[in-house]
């Protein structure tokens, strides 16, 4: 048997002959994952959006009940004040008399405080109301381009899937029979830790994936074929071809 044709050898070149499948397959799975989360983002901004519009039509309806509760507040004062002044016409006392109308003077005043300030609120909300117009047409024209994009993602995704159980087929031929359970778990290790790429070429003793010389030790162990060995630098298990 020449060093070629070791076993850790030949699991090597298996490893090899899938490890083109296995960039393609990170870059497919890492879409997978991209899309939806893209989707996600869109989505979540429109919430956000909606959220914003609601809540200002949420503090206009608070603004007209408040208005209601003070409007209401308002003619109780009046009543009373109906009262207080016949009260004030028919009594002979002075005392009473004085009283009835400081009190109707105070009354009067706190119903013109509520009218100014119902007015107020009533502007400041109808102000704010009326700028949501153009909030909520801007909010149809991107729900309207989120439909689109919703719809684009789904296709996207349907074919990164076909082609994500291409390559798992593809994969699982080229894997094969008898292979070395350790170097493929150390490979399958690497894949997501070096972004699908687990392997890296060795050329004039310099690794081709992070450009680092190889140790002339480890030259010679990966010379004999006898065990995986892995990059000093980025860990990636080495072959010469």
């Amino acid at each position: 048997m020449t060093i070629a044709d070791t076993p850790m050898q030949e699991t090597l070149r298996t490893l090899w002959g899938i490890q083109e499948i296995d960039r393609d397959l990170f870059r497919v799975q890492e879409e997978l994952k991209r899309l939806p989360a893209e989707r996600e983002a869109r989505a979540k901004k429109l919430d956000e959006r909606r959220a914003q519009i609601q809540a200002v039509k949420d503090e206009a309806s608070g603004v007209e009940e408040r208005v209601r509760e003070i409007e209401n507040q308002s003619m109780t004062q009046r009543q009373k004040i109906r009262k207080l002044e016949d009260e004030s016409e028919s009594s002979r006392d002075m005392a009473v008399v004085e009283a009835c109308r400081y009190e109707v003077r105070e009354l009067q005043r706190e119903i013109k405080r509520s009218e100014r300030l119902c007015v107020e609120m009533m502007v400041e909300s109808e102000e704010k109301v009326e700028g949501l117009k153009e909030v909520e047409e801007q909010l149809s024209v991107e729900e309207g381009h989120f439909t689109e994009l919703s719809d684009g993602i789904d296709r996207e995704i349907s074919d990164a899937e076909g082609r994500k159980a291409d390559l798992e087929t593809a994969r699982a031929e080229r894997l094969g029979g008898d292979i070395n359970s350790e170097a493929l778990d150390l490979y399958n290790r690497l894949l997501g830790a070096r972004e699908g790429q687990a392997m890296a070429l060795v050329d004039s003793q310099v690794c081709q994936a992070c450009y680092m010389s190889i140790p002339a030790n480890l030259n010679v162990h990966l010379a004999r074929g006898a065990k995986v060995i892995q990059c000093p630098s980025c860990d990636r298990i080495l072959i010469r071809i």
